[in-house]
């Protein structure tokens, strides 16, 4: 069932059809605010914040737009306010946000998995907010496009394209300048695009 069917029913009073919107996006929302907030407990206490908001201004959403822009827009104000409320800001930690590779995976699998992740986080740092919103949006799993990040973020779509790119050329300096090695073929720089 597409969002908007969802959030008609809603909107007609089937209240329990909420459930299916949490289900699908609670975790991708929370990832989005852990890379702003870096706190796992604030991060999944914003979430349910950013739900119960959502609830209630749904009468709000146009359904001209992208469900889920107006969604991750809701999450990236309420994440900005506590920000500005509280100004704490934690370091990166990707083992918060869930694994990394899958259980059957070989000794050198993870270890080359715990090498990325810490190349990763490692560049993660070196972003600016915006930027790591713009990733972080781009690699949720459901597929945000370029339209969709820029209206998020309130932006012109040239400019987000214009720092997604930039993020790329970024990685690739980062790599050369701290002497890491592309594995396979380009293998990092896959993970990032």
């Amino acid at each position: 069932m597409q969002d908007k069917e969802i959030v008609e029913r809603i909107l007609n009073g089937d209240v329990q059809a909420f459930e299916l919107i949490i289900n699908r996006y609670e975790i991708s929302i929370a990832r989005f605010i852990y890379q702003m907030v870096r706190d796992k407990e604030t991060a999944e206490d914003l979430t349910q914040e950013v739900f119960i908001l959502a609830y209630n201004k749904l009468f709000t959403y146009k359904s001209d737009y992208k469900f889920s822009a107006w969604l991750y827009r809701i999450a990236r104000n309420k994440t900005i306010d506590y920000i500005r409320k509280e100004g704490k800001v934690k370091s990166v930690n990707l083992d918060d946000i869930g694994p990394i590779c899958s259980n059957e995976s070989s000794p050198e699998e993870i270890i080359e998995f715990r090498e990325l992740k810490e190349t990763i986080e490692s560049f993660i740092r070196t972003l600016d907010i915006i930027d790591k919103q713009i990733l972080t949006l781009r690699y949720t799993k459901h597929e945000l496009t370029f339209n969709d990040i820029a209206d998020m973020l309130n932006m012109s779509l040239s400019s987000v394209k214009k720092r997604y790119y930039k993020i790329y050329d970024k990685y690739e300096k980062y790599l050369s300048r701290n002497n890491l090695v592309k594995r396979g073929e380009d293998y990092e720089l896959q993970q990032i695009r």
